[in-house]
C-alpha cells in the first residue's frame, strides 16, 4: 500500500486536514456548495479521501471508548445498522 501523507511536508498534511474539517463542516450544515468548492481544492484526492477516512475512523473509535463499548463492537453495530443508524 502506498503511504499517502508520510512524505509528504508537515504543511501540505495540514492543508489536507483543514480542508477534510471545512468538508465535514459544510457536509453537517446541508451546504453541499461549499463541500465540493472545499473538495476542489488543490490537494491529491487520494490523500483526502484517506485522511478523511482516518478522520473518521478514529472519531467511531474515540467516540466507542468515551461510551465505555469496545470499538469492535461499535464497527459491528455500524455495519449492522447502517446509515440510518449512524449519528
Amino acid at each position: 500500500m502506498t503511504d499517502l501523507m508520510g512524505e509528504q511536508p508537515a504543511t501540505y498534511t495540514h492543508a489536507l486536514f483543514e480542508t477534510a474539517l471545512e468538508m465535514a463542516s459544510a457536509a453537517k450544515r446541508g451546504n453541499v456548495t461549499r463541500w465540493a468548492e472545499a473538495k476542489s481544492a488543490r490537494h491529491d484526492p487520494d490523500a483526502l479521501a484517506f485522511l478523511n477516512s482516518v478522520l473518521l475512523g478514529v472519531l467511531i473509535e474515540n467516540d466507542a471508548l468515551r461510551r465505555g463499548v469496545h470499538p469492535t463492537d461499535v464497527w459491528a453495530q455500524l455495519r449492522a445498522g447502517g446509515l440510518d443508524e449512524f449519528g
